[in-house]
């Protein structure tokens, strides 16, 4: 789909993400977001193949989601001092099926939607850094 941004992304012809992506599958690609769009460890799980939701995933691809899940969370627990990882997916803005997930600290007040609404960031150049520590434990 050459007018998807995510398509793009994965075909090179939009901006790599911070650090590159981490991790890949036959079926997904793991990638720390752009350090505006959210805190540290803010990371998206996207699909290979072009299709908008769940009831679109092909039994491999549902079959391999959570394998590809247990991983990044253990990474990012390894990784961070985090309580919880928080899972959305929405494909409001683009429609090709991603999952962010989004770290909480210890530290932080804000639960649940209250968390999500914050307007959180990072840089790019710790977003790199940290995608770099994930990468080495996702081996």
């Amino acid at each position: 789909m050459e007018t998807c941004f995510i398509c793009r992304k994965h075909m090179g012809l939009e901006p790599a993400p911070p650090g590159g992506y981490i991790y890949e599958t036959e079926h997904w690609m793991v990638c720390h977001a752009s350090g505006k769009l959210g805190p540290l460890g803010t990371l998206f799980i996207e699909s290979k193949r072009h299709f908008l939701d769940y009831a679109e995933m092909t039994e491999e691809e549902s079959a391999s989601l959570g394998r590809v899940l247990k991983k990044v969370f253990s990474a990012l627990r390894q990784n961070m001092d985090v309580e919880r990882i928080y899972q959305l997916t929405t494909m409001e803005g683009q429609p090709h099926f991603h999952s962010w997930l989004v770290p909480r600290g210890k530290d932080v007040a804000e639960r649940g939607l209250k968390f999500l609404a914050r307007d959180d960031s990072c840089s790019d150049e710790e977003a790199a850094l940290l995608a770099d520590k994930l990468r080495k434990s996702m081996k």
